[in-house]
């Protein structure tokens, strides 16, 4: 008798920690850039798309080479981004609304 109430109870326990780990996956908006073009890309904005302005450029004083990667680290729960890539001599690319949360790698172009 013990144990059929201990089942219910671990079952729903389980229940209780897997939702926390799958809600924690779903709040990360960080992601990572692939430049898959034969363009460097000069420079790099992501911002929330409730904020009017792209902020600062993430790369720096650093480019992105063709073949190369780089990770963008978003705070936890801002999922709905903007993201603006700038590559060299070429026209700036905008994805206005991107759900970060919901992947895991972009590649440009």
């Amino acid at each position: 008798m013990t144990t059929r109430r201990a089942l219910p109870a671990l079952a729903a326990a389980l229940a209780i920690c897997l939702g926390g780990a799958a809600q924690a996956q779903t709040t990360d908006p960080s992601f990572r850039l692939n430049n898959r073009s034969n363009q460097t890309v000069m420079e790099l904005y992501v911002s929330s798309s409730s904020v009017s302005n792209w902020g600062r450029d993430l790369l720096g004083t650093n480019v992105l080479a063709p073949g190369q990667s780089f990770i963008v680290r978003l705070p936890d729960g801002q999922c709905v981004n903007d993201i603006r890539i700038v590559p060299d001599g070429g026209r700036p690319i905008e994805r206005m609304q991107v759900n970060t949360c919901n992947l895991t790698d972009i590649n440009y172009p």
